[in-house]
């Protein structure tokens, strides 16, 4: 029972209905668990995680911040049926731009199945058309590369317990073993970084992919940190790379930053970061826009926001934000606002966002067009903002951060 409640728990840290929670929410929140869980053990062993119940509070009424300039339109709604008849709930969601978008497609609605199966589809116009990208295949996280280029881990044939990893060239209509390409000295033009454990009991390592053959090589220099993550892409802007880690020594979150395509690093470790519930602190969660990034760092009960503005890391004030909190998800509007995203009370659908902007306390934020179940607002390379939501099956799109509309429809 215990391992049951903490998957409901766990599910409920995302922001999606926690009175709605389905059995491919606990699966994921069962697969980050297993993943934190695995990596925490060369630093402490396992992490004992505190989850808190968050006390209700009375919001104030406040609008959001005007943007900066008119609202530029999103994309048009489209005209028929996005997804084949494989299924209708929403795995994942990627884009290279917001032209360019990918859905990882579960038929388990109610039924027993293989939770790990999704189909791929593809819309190379903005979500007004899709297609069928194939047999649907075993995945666990995906990555989007390029327009063309995925890469994502899956269960390896000989070991289920084995990750592996596969690309493909072709949209997702067929995948091969990720070549290995050796050590990597640099991110190369249009490529990206991952983070990635060949083993399970290893913190993971970081990896340059190439947008054109899907090769992958370690990078040669890597941030002296214990990295662990849920994603496999780790954050870019603006010529700077940003994973988040903790400190091997002091067991401190940390975030490392290279502005040379990997070559070379620097770390913060945030030393006054608030006690965690565990041996070791979870990486902080990152959102970053230009050269400006924010770190939210969840501790005993607390939460923390720090701001680097290129490399120099500064901590924010949290007024406005509620005791006693649950829920790491946070993002960068275009206009660089941050919103942060916080769950209430566990109830049905008591998901509130906050805005800050320049350092200010933070205020009750709505998302024109954007329900509250929707999960982690997520931003292309071109600035596009997208989140799905999985209670209604429905990806949301938005070029500005503040006014959504859907992509897909039921």
């Amino acid at each position: 029972m215990t391992g049951l409640r903490e998957l409901f728990e766990d599910a409920a840290e995302s922001p999606a209905r926690p009175g709605r929670l389905t059995a491919d929410e606990l699966y994921d929140a069962g697969r980050r668990r297993h993943r934190r869980r695995r990596a925490a053990t060369t630093v402490a062993g396992a992490a004992v995680l505190t989850l808190v119940t968050v006390a209700a509070v009375n919001l104030p009424a406040a609008a959001p911040p005007p943007v900066a300039g008119p609202p530029v339109a999103g994309p048009a709604t489209p005209t028929g049926n996005p997804e084949p008849a494989y299924g209708s709930r929403i795995r994942w969601a990627g884009a290279a731009d917001r032209h360019h978008l990918y859905l990882a497609l579960s038929n388990c609605a109610d039924e027993p199945c293989q939770k790990q199966t999704a189909a791929v589809v593809r819309s190379t116009d903005g979500g007004r058309t899709w297609s069928d990208r194939g047999t649907p295949v075993a995945l666990d996280a995906l990555t989007v590369v390029g327009p063309d280029t995925l890469i994502t881990t899956a269960p390896d044939a000989r070991s289920a317990a084995e990750p592996a990893l596969l690309a493909s060239l072709d949209g997702g209509r067929t995948w091969a073993a990720a070549p290995f390409t050796g050590t990597a000295e640099a991110v190369p033009d249009g490529g990206v970084a991952i983070c990635w454990s060949a083993r399970a009991d290893q913190p993971c390592v970081l990896y340059a992919v190439d947008p054109t053959t899907g090769g992958v090589g370690a990078l040669a220099s890597q941030p002296p940190t214990n990295r662990r993550t849920d994603e496999l892409r780790i954050e870019e802007s603006a010529g700077r790379l940003r994973v988040a880690g903790t400190d091997p020594t002091t067991r401190k979150p940390a975030v490392s930053t290279s502005a040379d395509a990997g070559r070379t690093w620097s770390t913060h470790v945030f030393a006054d970061a608030p006690a965690c519930p565990g041996q070791t602190c979870e990486p902080p969660s990152l959102a970053v826009t230009g050269t400006t990034a924010y770190a939210v760092v969840s501790g005993d009960g607390v939460r923390t926001v720090y701001r680097a503005d290129g490399t120099r890391w500064q901590r924010l004030t949290t007024a406005g934000l509620p005791d006693g909190l649950a829920g790491t998800g946070s993002f960068v509007t275009a206009d660089g606002t941050h919103v942060l995203t916080q769950l209430l009370n566990g109830r049905d659908g008591d998901v509130r966002r906050y805005w800050a902007r320049d350092g200010g306390a933070y205020r009750a934020a709505e998302l024109d067009g954007l329900p509250k179940s929707a999960e982690a607002v997520r931003r292309a390379p071109d600035g596009w903002f997208y989140a799905p939501d999985r209670a209604s099956g429905t990806l949301y799109g938005s070029t500005d951060g503040w006014r959504w509309s859907p992509v897909t429809h039921r």
